[in-house]
């Protein structure tokens, strides 16, 4: 008859079976810390995540944007920080209505709530609302598309750029009588 080999085997001492289970241990350790972070800041992280939106009459809390308003108009803040958190809020004459000059400016109150809700209306943090049409009387409007205006808004607890840009035009406003 043939001969046949046996190998006998032997059971991982345990030792080596420590060591295996403690470098799982230790991945999944590694895996777990830089995870949870991820999944916890993603829903709510801190610095410069909010949002301006124009809006014209009739205003609502919708997050639409609409660069083309009246004299009458709306700036709503969606999705910033918690805290005591404001935004300086400056609207300047933009070319080609004029060089550059200061029309307005405001200081608003945004950190109300945290920053859920993003740029959707569970994400309204303030609504103030503008009128320009005094300020603007100095200045000629475009036939067509009535005075460019661009606004500036820096706003606190941000990590990074603080500062947020709009540039619209504003049409309709009555002249005003001297």
């Amino acid at each position: 008859m043939g001969s046949s080999t046996y190998t006998e085997q032997t059971a991982p001492s345990l030792s080596s079976t420590g060591r295996r289970l403690g470098w799982a241990l230790a991945g999944i350790l590694v895996l777990t810390a830089m995870v949870v972070p991820m999944l916890t800041s993603g829903a709510n992280p801190p610095g410069n995540n909010g949002t301006i939106k124009l809006d014209r009459l009739a205003f609502d809390t919708h997050p639409d944007n609409q660069p083309h308003v009246g004299c009458r108009f709306q700036v709503d803040w969606y999705g910033f920080d918690a805290g005591q958190l404001f935004s300086d809020v400056t609207f300047e004459v933009h070319p080609p209505t004029g060089r550059p000059a200061v029309l307005l400016t405001d200081r608003i109150f945004i950190g109300e709530d945290d920053n859920s809700g993003g740029g959707s209306v569970a994400g309204l943090d303030a609504q103030r609302e503008y009128n320009l049409g005094s300020a603007l009387a100095a200045y000629t409007p475009h036939p067509n598309q009535g005075w460019h205006v661009k606004l500036t808004v820096r706003s606190d607890g941000s990590q990074g750029a603080n500062t947020k840009h709009k540039v619209f035009w504003v049409q309709g406003c009555a002249p005003i009588e001297t």
